[in-house]
């Protein structure tokens, strides 16, 4: 019983770290493309 809580658990815990990472990269890219606009603006 305790293993199949800790895998739950665990199972738990690494879909939110999944979550976040996505979450992350999302802004990661978002931020990435914003910073490619303004630098065209600078140069234009």
């Amino acid at each position: 019983m305790k293993k199949a809580v800790a895998i739950e658990a665990a199972t738990a815990v690494k879909f939110q770290l999944e979550q976040q990472l996505l979450d992350q990269e999302a802004k990661l890219a978002y931020l990435s493309d914003e910073l490619d606009k303004i630098e065209s603006a600078l140069q234009s």
